[in-house]
């Protein structure tokens, strides 16, 4: 004889709940890089060259756009390379 547990509805709606929440965070960041990718591809808020300045107190010369990343180089000679979540995220001043 095969025993089956006994399902309710309301068990199955807990694990679906439960297994989203489990799921939902640790793709959040994938997620928001991926969108943040796209959005920065679309819109192109900077070029190779132009002077960027972050809120968070970071500036310097755009080197390279990557696909993934921005790479800068800063007033100190520093070649600095930011995702592209957190120029995204972030408000930049071009000059």
């Amino acid at each position: 004889m095969i025993a089956f547990p006994a399902w309710h509805p309301a068990d199955i709606i807990y694990w679906l709940g439960l297994g989203s929440v489990g799921i939902s965070f640790p793709f959040q960041d994938i997620f928001k890089y991926f969108l943040a990718e796209i959005f920065l591809l679309l819109h192109e808020p900077f070029q190779l060259g132009d002077r960027i300045i972050i809120v968070e107190g970071f500036e310097g010369t755009v080197e390279k756009i990557l696909r993934r990343s921005t790479q800068v180089i800063s007033d100190r000679g520093e070649r600095v390379i930011m995702p592209k979540a957190i120029v995204f995220t972030n408000s930049v001043r071009v000059s």
